[in-house]
Formats: C-alpha cells, sequence, structure tokens
C-alpha cells in the first residue's frame, strides 16, 4: 500500500513551485509601490524638519507634501489593491490544489489564467531570497497525519504567524508616528520666533502622507490581524479535539466544510493591500519559524495515525 505524500512533500512539486513563485513576484511588485509610498512619505517628512529649522520655503514644501498626499492616498492606493488581488488569487490557487480543496468561484472569482502564471513565475529571480524560501517549503512537516487535520495544521501557522507579525508591526508603526509628533513640537519649540502656522506649514503637512499612510497601514493591520486571530480560535478549536486515527465519512466531510471555509476567510485578509515589509518579516523570522515549527510538531506527534510511520523532523 503506497502512503499518501504529506503537504510539506507536494508543496515542492513543480507546479505548487510555480505558483509559488508566480505569487512571490506579484508580492515583490506590490512590496514595490508601497516602498514608493512609504519612501517619499518619509523624505517629505524629513524635509519638513529642514524647512523648519531653515525657514524659507515653507509654503512651497505644503503644496508639495499635500498633493504627494492625494497620489499616494488614491492612484497609488489602487494600484497596490490591484496587485494585492492578484497575489492573494495567486495564493489561493497554490492553497486550494495543495491542500485538495475545491476552488469557489462565487467567492474568489477566476483564477488567474496559467499563461500569467507562468509569465509571473518567471519574473521572480532565481536564488534569490523569496525562491531559496520556497524551495525549503513553507509549510512544515503533516507526514501520517489524515486529511484534513493536516489542513488546518498548515492553515493554522499560516494565520497565527502572520498575525503575530501584523501586531507587530502596527504597534512599531504607531510608536514611531508619536515619537515624529513629538519631534515636530519640540522642533518648534526650539527654532525662535517660530510661529504655530509655520510649524503646521513646515512641519505637519509635509507629514500628511506620512500620517495618512500610517493611520491606513495600522488600521488595516490590526483589521486583518483581528480576523486572522479568529480564524485561528476556530482551526486550533477543531485540532484540540481531534484524535489520531482515521474519521468516519460525516466527520470527514464536515471538517473538509471547515477548512474550506477558513480558507475563504484567509482569502479576505490576503486581498487587503497592506502588507508587512520584508525586512521586518526577515527580522524576526528565526525566532517565530521556530515557534510554529514546535507548535505543528505537537500536533503531528498528537494526531499521527499508527501506521508506522515516523514525525516528519527537519
Amino acid at each position: 500500500m503506497t502512503t499518501p505524500r504529506s503537504i510539506d512533500q507536494r508543496q515542492l512539486d513543480g507546479d505548487m513551485v510555480r505558483l509559488q513563485r508566480a505569487a512571490a513576484a506579484s508580492h515583490q511588485r506590490g512590496q514595490a509601490v508601497e516602498a514608493v509610498r512609504t519612501t517619499a512619505a518619509g523624505l517629505l517628512a524629513a524635509a519638513g524638519v529642514v524647512v523648519t529649522l531653515a525657514g524659507p520655503g515653507r509654503q512651497a514644501m505644503a503644496i508639495i507634501g499635500f498633493a504627494w498626499f492625494l497620489v499616494s492616498a488614491f492612484p497609488l492606493r489602487r494600484a497596490a489593491a490591484a496587485i494585492a488581488l492578484q497575489g492573494a488569487l495567486l495564493q489561493e490557487m497554490f492553497d486550494t490544489s495543495l491542500f485538495r480543496l475545491p476552488w469557489r468561484t462565487m467567492v474568489a472569482g477566476d483564477p488567474i489564467p496559467e499563461a500569467e502564471v507562468h509569465r509571473l513565475a518567471r519574473r521572480l529571480k532565481s536564488g534569490c531570497a523569496k525562491d531559496n524560501r520556497i524551495a525549503e517549503g513553507w509549510y512544515d512537516p503533516t507526514g501520517g497525519v489524515h486529511h484534513p487535520y493536516d489542513v488546518l495544521m498548515a492553515q493554522e501557522q499560516n494565520l497565527a504567524w502572520d498575525a503575530r507579525l501584523r501586531r507587530r508591526y502596527a504597534a512599531v508603526l504607531l510608536t514611531a508616528a508619536a515619537c515624529w509628533s513629538l519631534l515636530g513640537a519640540v522642533t518648534g519649540i526650539l527654532v525662535s520666533g517660530t510661529t504655530l502656522t509655520e510649524v503646521l506649514l513646515g512641519f505637519y503637512v509635509p507629514s500628511l502622507s506620512a500620517y495618512q499612510l500610517v493611520c491606513e497601514i495600522w488600521a488595516a493591520q490590526q483589521r486583518v490581524a483581528a480576523e486572522r486571530e479568529r480564524l485561528v480560535r476556530i482551526v486550533t478549536s477543531e485540532l484540540r479535539a481531534a484524535r489520531p486515527g482515521s474519521l468516519d465519512d460525516v466527520e470527514q466531510r464536515r471538517l473538509c466544510e471547515v477548512a474550506r471555509d477558513v480558507q475563504d476567510g484567509i482569502l479576505r485578509t490576503r486581498v487587503d493591500p497592506t502588507r508587512v515589509p520584508e525586512w521586518f518579516y526577515r527580522r524576526r523570522r528565526p525566532n517565530d519559524e521556530m515557534d510554529f515549527a514546535a507548535t505543528t510538531a505537537n500536533h503531528q506527534r498528537r494526531l499521527i495515525d499508527d501506521c508506522g510511520i515516523p514525525p516528519s523532523r527537519r
């Protein structure tokens, strides 16, 4: 009797890797748009400090700052949303195929055409950090665990890790915005002869796009994290109640529906264009990876079927 291949094994198949590469390339485009918005907002905010200290050019800085605020808040925001939708659909195609879940057209719409998947996959540079992570595999071992408990384990890892990252990043942004506001007040006090209006025009108006971006990202990160935490509670509840061994048909169908509904929730959160920067993800990755690998391994040890398959280790 042939042992079914587990999620962590099948994720390295050629068609699965291609979908992951396409999703990663789309994600890079989204990060590039966010980087433009963030960098420009930061430069304008920094220029506001210089203008407040130097004096001349406050009105010009106010006009430039407000103009960029409009560009960042509308056309660039729409571009980021369109890219996020494409990336979310590619990730949904990967997950539903890997987890053997049905595609829900009423929720996700049509899949990305195969030709576009190939085109995007080629755009990801071979050997880059994202490509290496794909080659290592996203999901931890689930060998010996009956379907769909293996799917729930992978979904729990996805949801909990991302929610943790988003909560952290939201806290960092809020702290940075508070410090920047304090800096503006201190700068205005230190510059003799500077009026409140001049500080507002020279410092805070050029920072409008930065403030708008912080508010937008903070609110979105909190919203997405809250939804993912809600889904984690559903998945964790099912896993805690799980027992090793085969499932009867009724229970298996019920759990497959739960997994499919959770996947819909994951898609909803992925469509949101707000992202966690790559540098922030890399900084915390080693510790986070160990935490969630340990959680998955604990589930695997508890749920593995007594069929002579030892829990996989990395």
